[in-house]
């Protein structure tokens, strides 16, 4: 769905630049945010298609985040993306039970602009995509 507005929320600017990027070339509208307060001001100002996040960002948990972002839009329930290089096993468990895409970095930029675009396809509804 090319022109659909991702959020995406990492901490780290050269990923930010570059996921951002990508995702502009594929055709869709990339808003970034460095934090969980940033991210929560671009979650309130606009509707989000698809989010992207960390789970380890300054200010708040990535699932904590991902918790207000599905009470202000609910649509992001299941059109989140958790980008994690956290491999502790209760993270990976803890995203895995919010039935969201988990992508591992370091991952390819192909496998994260395929889970956007599957994130934003009704028929891959409650799929996960996992990259290891």
């Amino acid at each position: 769905m090319h022109g659909a507005r991702v959020l995406l929320v990492d901490d780290e600017p050269a990923l930010r630049h570059a996921f951002a990027t990508m995702l502009r070339r594929e055709g869709y509208d990339v808003d970034v945010a460095a934090d969980g307060e940033s991210g929560e001001r671009a979650l309130a100002r606009a509707r989000v298609d698809c989010l992207i996040l960390d789970f380890r960002i300054p200010g708040v948990r990535g699932d904590l985040l991902y918790e207000y972002a599905c009470a202000v839009q609910p649509q992001l329930r299941r059109q989140t993306i958790f980008a994690t290089g956290d491999i502790a096993a209760a993270t990976h468990d803890l995203l895995h039970a919010t039935g969201c895409r988990v992508l591992l970095k370091p991952f390819d930029i192909e496998d994260l602009i395929a889970a956007v675009a599957a994130c934003l396809d009704p028929d891959a509804h409650g799929r996960l995509a996992d990259s290891a």
